[in-house]
């Protein structure tokens, strides 16, 4: 992925640029989406890799949820979407 063109010791940064972004979700022009589930599988601490994303002028957001309605009033909770990681691109490589 990106990894070829880092040349530096940041760890969240390497994390980052390892995972395969996700293609179909809308993001701002030179920024990419990385699902947080993704960063979780990996291992890494979500409150660390929030930090270092909004440090470098990224952001958390969250996909609509998808159900299927019904008329009437329900208990079943309604669904939450995915969280994913908002990234500017150049925050990935140096």
């Amino acid at each position: 992925m990106l990894r070829a063109l880092m040349a530096t010791n940041d760890p969240i940064r390497e994390l980052l640029a390892d995972i395969a972004p996700a293609p179909f979700i809308w993001a701002p022009k030179d920024h990419i989406v990385i699902m947080q589930d993704k960063v979780e599988q990996a291992g890494a601490d979500l409150d660390k890799v929030l930090a270092w994303v909004e440090q470098h002028g990224g952001q958390l957001d969250r996909t609509m949820p998808v159900a299927n309605t019904r008329r009437g009033v329900t208990s079943v909770p309604k669904p939450q979407g995915k969280q994913y990681y908002v990234v500017p691109q150049n925050a990935l490589v140096s």
